[in-house]
């Protein structure tokens, strides 16, 4: 038995695919799946079961997968020791994040990864928090950084690790009609909103927290912050968002933040990733450079 016999068998059940794991573990499929024939033959169980609708993970290989899994972490432990900080990380980083995340978080987090670690590429694919759940859990994000939304809160097989607490406040164009500095829930619930969505679809995070307090008036559905920014300079409508988010579209004179005044929209900001990966030592690296430069924000 051959630990890469393991780490095949391990992407075959991320990826739910034989050629989406050989094309990730960088082998052609027909190796991929002679190096899993040999382990099935070697242990004496059937691992794969092959249909005209593809390959599928027998119950014996869920529970081999299991341990596998817990020794290729225990080799990357001892890799780690070994090398200590010499060692050279390379290999693919496939991340998702909510846009505030990514315009205020994850500038400083990709390009000092990068300077520390040149021979790793990350993709980093921005979204609205319930797709980049479902990215998660399809195998198509490796971990991601999102709001803590009900659908999440649902959710089952996903490790999370809390960043840091925030708020939900109010912004609108600078010249809007509201010259308020707060004002009630309600009376926002009325005003035309923007929300943030990257798919075709009528719920997301933010409108699933703000229809608990009632109907809401969503006039705009959009997947793009520079248009975002556009339409609420208008001073027509008006979004809900993370008060750290909020602080960034400040910067640019042409959008306000408007507090609301009774009642307090807490969120949390968190790491999340499916208990079905394998982190890699690479990606264990960037959750280390996430946690540190989040931990730095929450101490300032």
């Amino acid at each position: 038995m051959r630990l890469e016999q393991l780490a095949y068998l391990v992407a075959v059940q991320e990826s739910k695919s034989i050629s989406l794991a050989a094309e990730r573990a960088h082998i052609s499929q027909p190796a991929l799946s002679s190096a899993l024939s040999k382990l099935e033959d070697e242990l004496g169980v059937v691992l794969l079961t092959r249909t005209n609708s593809g390959a599928h993970l027998t119950e014996i290989a869920e529970l081999i997968i299991l341990k596998a899994k817990e020794v290729l972490n225990i080799i990357d432990d001892i890799k780690s020791i070994a090398q200590g900080n010499s060692v050279e990380l390379n290999g693919n980083i496939s991340a998702a994040a909510d846009p505030g995340v990514n315009i205020t978080i994850m500038p400083d987090i990709l390009t000092t990864f990068k300077r520390n670690h040149p021979k790793v590429n990350t993709l980093l694919k921005v979204g609205e928090s319930n797709n980049i759940l479902q990215d998660v859990r399809t195998g198509k994000a490796n971990f991601g950084i999102i709001l803590d939304t009900e659908e999440f809160c649902q959710s089952k097989d996903i490790n999370c690790k809390k960043l840091f607490s925030d708020k939900f406040v109010i912004i609108t164009g600078a010249n809007s009609k509201i010259n308020l500095e707060s004002i009630p829930l309600k009376q926002a619930l009325d005003l035309p909103i923007l929300l943030y969505n990257t798919e075709y679809i009528t719920n997301c995070g933010v409108s699933s927290l703000l229809r608990k307090f009632g109907e809401i008036n969503v006039s705009y559905r959009v997947d793009n912050l520079e248009m975002m920014e556009k339409i609420l300079s208008q001073g027509e409508s008006i979004a809900f968002v993370p008060q750290f988010m909020a602080d960034e579209f400040l910067k640019a004179n042409k959008i306000k933040k408007i507090l609301i005044k009774d009642a307090d929209l807490e969120v949390s900001v968190i790491l999340i990733w499916s208990n079905r990966h394998h982190l890699s030592l690479a990606e264990k690296e960037f959750i280390r450079a996430i946690k540190k430069t989040c931990s730095q924000r929450t101490a300032l």
